[in-house]
């Protein structure tokens, strides 16, 4: 055995000498690194960036060459890649959706300051690097399997000789995970855990500059109005002992919300507030307050990201943990109540109940008996004007379920049962698109999921069934056929009956139902530095769909050449095509005949770190639309960003200009701005006109840090900016940010 594992170092160490973007790996430098990372890892005075504002590469050399030196560590670049295009490619699939950013933001935060130790972790352990999409499970089982097989790591830098890790992934995950063999912090003291964790309040305020019809005296057009101020408020506090356990406490305002006074006296239109305990033993997982479950993949209960279809191919499978702590801000895709998980070492079972008022557009319909119904629920979580306040949480929720799962290093499988309860009746306005929508006051969802891998094939699928309903179905295959080779595929058929109000499972839209499709793709890395990703899908709606009065059909190819030959260089290629149905625009009739409609983009990103403290990065994007009997529309975009980070250095800029030119909204185009710690911005660009901005982060002192953001859009061919009460009288929309955070 000894013999076995040092021929495997050995190679290990001939495989990293052989190439420029290899970690060193000798002896005498593992001993001495191995003392540098664990000093890097484990500082309090080190990790003092948040990693989604991360824009610089893991420094593999630096870490090797200058021992004595500390540096903070930030979200490596394909992190951060893989983290903005999922939020570019969601927020394109549904712009009204908030995404469950601040728990992965935190992740990241948390990890990065308590590394996963290789040495100790389990699959559940693991299980947080998959949340945030770095790893798979055939990664986590190489992982495992060679930790079993040649003994303890001695070192991060020996990640190089497990198989299906590649330099870019584990450039990804080396600021997460640390080497060590120290047993003596196993137990910990409930002092300990209550009291010797990181305290973080955190305040943040915006606000657009011009102002909006909402906030304009009443006419006599319109006597409808926003009741509260422009400024839109945040708040946070948070205790957090690594991943083991935490409680925190949220509070936000929307603009236009009032604050302390009309409707809303007390205080936030929102709060939010949750206590999570993560244990080894007969107790997993427990929680209390707001919370989000997942399961299986995500088609009866999802959350977070979830999976989609991206240049990242191989990320369509569901996993991460099933139980979090819910500290973001949408007010309806969360849960809240307990949750429990408990088992032995291979059988789990988690337990969980909610309670809570949501948001229903209330309609009576016999006013006698007081019968009433609501014709949606959830809502965007606004209560702005009279009739949104008016709507505000006049619906019960009672949720509750269970979930039981075996697990083996290999093979997982279980059951999933769901149960929702709403206290009036949900009855959707009858269009002949929505008549298998769900209507009732009780919904249960029964399904059973599993993940079996043989050797470098990964098996998975889950079943469903909602009741009233129909089936629905997900299934799949990872594929690892060479280091240099990937393939992943899909199949997916929701029925058009089939529903879970909490499914987010992959698929063409963000609502797993009536649909049909078949995913392939393939990774393909030819060359050192070089990487082809590729997929197809084909898809179809089996009924109606909303603005498609007929059943549909529809492809989305993506090819996307990318070409990274170091650190400080990379840059790709992206076209992307995608044909649907839709209803025709020329028709006046109540029934729309359906017309084809394609959908091209070609993309040129690049990224160049030219200093230590400069980097670089442009793109330019066109867009060409085409619907039958109608004229095409373009779009296009370019854009420039500098970034300046200068090392030891409080102040941190990141600025960016931008030129759109799009004809119609059908020809928009969206791209991700960096913005302050937990917040994303996603915006569509079309109408011709200049957008920029410019942020500054400022570390005042160790653990205070405030940030300060402007945003500006400019446009030439417009006289008036949105609609609405949001419509504003003028060519120019700017807005004033700014977030302090205490760390203490």
């Amino acid at each position: 055995m000894k013999r076995a594992i040092v021929i495997a170092r050995k190679n290990a160490k001939a495989f990293a000498v052989s190439s420029d973007e290899a970690i060193p790996f000798s002896r005498p430098l593992l001993r001495d690194t191995h003392n540098i990372i664990q000093r890097f890892v484990t500082g309090n005075d080190v990790f003092i960036l948040m990693a989604c504002l991360a824009i610089f590469l893991f420094p593999f050399k630096v870490l090797a060459q200058e021992q004595q030196q500390q540096q903070p560590q930030q979200l490596p670049q394909e992190a951060q890649d893989k983290q903005e295009e999922a939020l570019e490619q969601l927020t394109e699939q549904d712009e009204n959706q908030r995404l469950d950013y601040d728990n992965l933001v935190d992740l990241a935060n948390i990890l990065s300051r308590h590394p996963i130790n290789l040495n100790k972790a389990d699959q559940n352990d693991f299980r947080a690097l998959m949340d945030l999409q770095l790893l798979n499970e055939i990664q986590i089982n190489a992982i495992l399997n060679y930790r079993e097989q040649m003994g303890n790591f001695i070192s991060i830098f020996e990640l190089q000789a497990v198989p299906y890790l590649d330099v870019p992934t584990i450039r990804s995950i080396l600021p997460f995970v640390t080497v060590t063999t120290d047993i003596g912090a196993t137990r910990i003291s409930v002092s300990e855990l209550l009291a010797k964790g990181d305290y973080t309040l955190l305040m943040r305020g915006s606000q657009i500059l011009e102002e909006q019809k909402g906030y304009s005296p009443s006419d006599s057009n319109s006597t409808s109005r926003y009741l509260g101020s422009p400024l839109n408020l945040y708040t946070r506090y948070r205790y957090t002992y690594g991943t083991k356990f935490g409680y925190g406490i949220t509070g936000q305002k929307d603009a236009g919300e009032q604050f302390f006074t009309g409707t809303q006296k007390q205080g936030f239109d929102f709060y939010s507030a949750h206590v999570f305990y993560r244990g080894n033993g007969f107790i997993k997982n427990a929680v209390i307050g707001d919370y989000t479950v997942n399961f299986g993949e995500g088609l009866i209960l999802g959350s977070g990201y979830g999976v989609y279809k991206s240049s990242y191919i191989t990320s369509i499978k569901n996993g991460g943990r099933p139980l979090r702590a819910y500290t973001s801000v949408d007010e309806y895709n969360f849960f809240r109540g307990g949750a429990i998980t408990a088992g032995s070492r291979h059988l789990n079972v988690t337990i969980f109940g909610s309670y809570k008022k949501i948001d229903g557009n209330i309609v009576t319909i016999d006013t006698i008996d007081e019968n009433n119904t609501v014709t949606s629920i959830g809502g965007d979580g606004y209560h702005r004007t009279e009739s949104e306040v008016a709507d505000k949480n006049t619906v019960t929720q009672k949720a509750y379920g269970a979930n039981i799962e075996y697990t083996k290093r290999t093979f997982s499988a279980g059951g999933t049962i769901f149960h929702t309860d709403f206290s009036v009746p949900v009855e959707p306005t009858y269009q002949p698109y929505n008549i298998y929508a769900f209507r009732g006051d009780q919904l249960n969802n029964y399904g059973a999921h599993f993940t079996w891998q043989y050797r470098n094939f990964n098996f998975f699928g889950e079943g469903a069934l909602s009741d009233p309903g129909g089936l629905g179905g997900i299934t799949g295959l990872l594929v690892s056929v060479d280091p240099r080779v990937d393939l992943a595929f899909v199949y997916r058929n929701y029925a058009k009956d089939f529903y879970s109000a909490y499914a987010n499972a992959f698929g063409e839209s963000s609502t797993n139902t009536n649909e049909k499709g078949f995913y392939s793709g393939i990774v393909i890395r030819p060359a050192r530095g070089w990487e082809l990703d590729v997929y197809a899908d084909l898809f179809q709606k089996p009924w109606l769909a909303y603005q498609v009065d007929a059943p549909s059909i529809g492809t989305d190819f993506l090819a996307q050449l990318n070409y990274r030959p170091n650190k400080i260089f990379s840059m790709y290629i992206r076209w992307r095509d995608k044909s649907k149905q839709q209803n025709s625009t020329l028709n006046d009739e109540p029934l729309d005949y359906v017309v084809n409609t394609e959908q091209q983009n070609f993309r040129f990103h690049l990224e160049y770190k030219a200093t230590p403290s400069f980097t670089f990065r442009s793109r330019a994007e066109w867009v060409f639309f085409k619907a039958e009997k109608v004229a095409p529309a373009h779009g296009f975009l370019v854009y420039q960003d500098v970034i300046f980070k200068e090392m030891h250095f409080p102040l941190q800029l990141t600025g960016r200009f931008c030129l759109f030119d799009g004809d119609t909204y059908d020809a928009r185009l969206y791209t991700y701005e960096s913005d302050v710690l937990y917040v994303y911005s996603v915006p569509s660009f079309y109408n011709r006109g200049i957008r920029w901005y410019l942020m500054a982060r400022y570390s005042v002192t160790r653990g205070v840090d405030l940030w300060v953001r402007f945003a500006q859009t400019y446009y030439s061919n417009i006289n008036t900016i949105g609609s609405g009460l949001d419509e504003i009288n003028g060519n120019t929309k700017s807005e004033l940010k700014a977030e302090l955070r205490l760390r203490f």
